[in-house]
């Protein structure tokens, strides 16, 4: 993959990881207040949790192919500086 392409990639993750923080930042306000109430968020907003869960599994998954593309953009750049 070429650098441009590679760089792409990364943009697209790095702006899917913000939107999927603002999922869990929502659910977290509710999974507050329904902690400070003594409530199960899990029995209180079952579609919350739900989307919650999916957003946390699918942003750690992002995370890790994130460190996989920078460890690839960084030997990318060492062998552009090498023959450039």
């Amino acid at each position: 993959m070429n650098m441009e392409e590679l760089q792409k990639r990364i943009d697209a993750l790095q702006s899917r990881q913000l939107a999927l923080r603002a999922i869990m930042t929502s659910s977290d306000e509710r999974a507050a207040k329904c902690f400070k109430n003594g409530m199960s968020f899990r029995e209180t907003y079952p579609d919350d949790f739900a989307r919650y869960q999916e957003a946390n599994a699918e942003y750690n998954r992002n995370e890790l192919t994130l460190a996989e593309l920078e460890v690839e953009r960084k030997e990318e750049i060492r062998i552009q500086s090498k023959i450039g």
